[in-house]
């Protein structure tokens, strides 16, 4: 028996010597030392991050890498392969919305069996929100409508865009740096990239012009959202992709806003005059559901998480009411002065401007609060800047800048009258 076991140890060594199977395991992770940039270095987008280091194995690196991550070590950067295990690479921080925060230089090394990381906090300032210049739609009465743009100090405008088509509304995303536009009367739903002035993408819906095609169109984040009459309920992605498509039956979709995870869509009953307001889930596109409310719905306001404030006009009589999404219940916080409303846009805080037939009120939900701040026109479309802390107003061919008090402080005229407008920001 001891003899058995002898030959087994005997046979065992000689199976190590020639095998090397005897090796101890490399249990031993890369070493990484970053020498810079400094803990908590202050950078700004679009500065170069350089980053220094050193890493060894005591065996044989197998690759290394480093990157820009988030606080949730999501990369911010493309990851850039490290040839010199003792040297220097250079991260752009080219990604014009980050936001301002803590972020990590990340630099992961492995020898085929470990994987090493090393982490070196930074932090970054994002771009301010500047206004970049203002895009407004003209008509005159004509379906070859012009879109221009007045420059950052409204003081000049240029012809900027010839879509060959009338405009019913048009918006931009700032993040992107896009435009969107939509007709009323023409068939054609386009997206233009501002940086370049040319047409990304289109979609013209339907092959017959000169009826009416639109209703709305609203941009949340990168999704564009259309309600058109012919009733149905579209959205797109910004290359024009194709997400939401949703015949709406009975109902012909009208007015359209996104708030978090609900899509409020306003229908109207055809051969009825009854509002019902439609609460979908963003993402699954299904109908949550219904609330009625006794007016034309003109604009949809933010007011604190699921809730928002819905104005609207019950034939000549404004009014406003407070719709908490997630109960499905609405009251009316106020009784707003006889005459109908154009537009609304949320102020600061909780405070919004109405355009009014009596011409501009500023009301606060909190203290319950009206104030007409503007008269002598009637203003058909409004945007709050939130670089300058100023109000926009279109009235006919004129395009006002005001104190939040309603004190004109820069104007100019545009050729035709405003159809619509919307600002340009930075980010």
């Amino acid at each position: 028996m001891k003899l058995d076991r002898h030959i087994i140890v005997v046979s065992a060594l000689i199976a190590c010597l020639f095998i090397g199977a005897c090796k101890k395991a490399d249990e031993v992770s890369p070493y990484i030392s970053i020498s810079s940039p400094a803990e908590a270095t202050l950078f700004n987008v679009f500065d170069t991050v350089h980053v220094s280091f050193e890493i060894s194995d005591e065996t044989n690196l197998q690759g290394a890498t480093v990157e820009l991550v988030n606080q949730n070590f999501v990369a911010v950067t493309p990851k850039i392969g490290i040839q010199n295990y003792i040297g220097s690479v250079e991260l752009v921080i080219n990604d014009k919305l980050l936001e301002t925060g803590d972020y990590y230089v990340l630099i992961t090394a492995n020898d085929g069996t470990n994987e090493a990381r090393e982490y070196r906090k930074i932090r970054i300032a994002a771009i301010p929100k500047a206004r970049r210049g203002i895009y407004v739609a003209t008509t005159n009465g004509s379906l070859q409508d012009n879109v221009w743009k007045v420059d950052s100090l409204m003081q000049h405008f240029q012809s900027m865009i010839q879509p060959g088509q009338d405009v019913l509304k048009l918006r931009v995303n700032s993040m992107f740096d896009k435009l969107t536009l939509a007709g009323n009367l023409s068939t054609g739903l386009k997206t233009y990239d501002l940086k370049s002035g040319t047409l990304d993408w289109s979609d013209n819906v339907f092959n017959v012009s000169h009826t009416e095609r639109f209703e709305d169109l609203h941009y949340y984040e990168s999704t564009v959202y259309v309600t058109i009459y012919d009733r149905e309920l579209r959205g797109y992605t910004l290359s024009g992709a194709l997400s939401l498509k949703l015949p709406t039956g009975s109902y012909r979709p009208e007015l359209v806003y996104r708030i978090g995870t609900y899509l409020l869509v306003e229908m109207n009953l055809v051969g009825d005059d009854r509002h019902i307001l439609n609460v979908y889930h963003a993402t699954t596109n299904g109908l949550l559901w219904q609330q009625e409310f006794p007016m034309d719905i003109v604009s949809i306001a933010a007011l604190q998480n699921d809730e928002v404030l819905v104005f609207g006009n019950d034939g000549n009589q404004a009014r406003v009411f407070h719709f908490d999404i997630g109960e499905n219940g609405w009251w009316e916080p106020r009784q707003l002065p006889s005459g109908k409303i154009f537009d609304v846009v949320p102020l600061e805080g909780n405070s919004f401007a109405i355009s009014h037939e009596d011409g501009i009120y500023a009301y606060t939900y909190s203290p319950n609060y009206l104030n007409l701040i503007k008269t002598g026109a009637v203003y058909q479309d409004l945007s709050f800047d939130e670089d300058h802390g100023t109000l926009l107003a279109a009235t006919g061919n004129l395009l006002e800048e005001m104190t939040l008090n309603g004190q004109t402080i820069n104007q100019i005229s545009v050729s035709d009258s405003i159809v619509s407008f919307d600002i340009h920001y930075t980010r």
